[in-house]
């Protein structure tokens, strides 16, 4: 029998994605920083259905909504497990709570969180796993910081894996890694960008300029 399209199973996480017991989430929601916009959330989502990826990594947990896009997408495809590297907020407890409220426990089996930066974290997780599918990048979004997980990231992909970045217009770090296989998109209320590298495609671009 034919699959339900993607569409449908997404509309019903989305709709259920909201943390009860938190009265305001969105943009800005959760002390300055945003939850997932529908935009991001779709494109991570339609990336990991089609994708279907055994090893994911993700860097920024907050509330947990990608992250919890990322499990369900994986549950569905019946394979793959999610690594999450995130440092929640050391002062504010009451932030610090929230982190991956979002996540229901029965979504969690495949799923490792590792809390800390990814400056310490990400270089030892990524050598652990040897090589990763797809990757996630949402934690904090300086030159500095997107340079070295997206140099980290890639070459530790496989050569059909692809590559997400939210908020891509806040510095010029995700530009030094444009070409084939590259896209860049508005989020839904056009108040930001995020990019998406898809690696086989520019390979294969690479290749045939070789």
């Amino acid at each position: 029998m034919p699959r339900e399209p993607s569409s449908i199973h997404f509309g019903g996480t989305y709709a259920g994605c909201s943390p009860t017991r938190i009265s305001l989430w969105g943009r800005g929601a959760y002390g300055g920083w945003d939850d997932a916009d529908p935009a991001f959330a779709r494109a991570v989502w339609c990336l990991a259905r089609h994708l279907r990826p055994r090893k994911v990594g993700e860097t920024g947990v907050a509330r947990g909504i990608t992250t919890r896009f990322l499990l369900e997408a994986l549950e569905r495809n019946g394979n793959g497990r999610l690594w999450s590297i995130d440092l929640p907020p050391l002062l504010d407890r009451k932030l610090r709570s929230q982190t991956a409220a979002a996540l229901p426990k029965r979504s969690r089996g495949g799923w490792q969180y590792v809390e800390g930066s990814s400056r310490r974290r990400l270089p030892r997780l990524l050598a652990d796993l040897d090589e990763i599918d797809l990757f996630v990048h949402d934690s904090i979004h300086t030159g500095r910081n997107l340079r070295f997980e997206l140099d980290r990231a890639l070459a530790a992909m496989g050569a059909r894996g692809a590559l997400v970045s939210d908020d891509v217009h806040m510095n010029t770090a995700f530009q030094a890694h444009a070409g084939p296989g590259t896209l860049v998109c508005p989020s839904d209320d056009g108040a930001g960008l995020f990019g998406i590298i898809i690696r086989d495609i520019a390979v294969e671009a690479q290749s045939g300029h070789s």
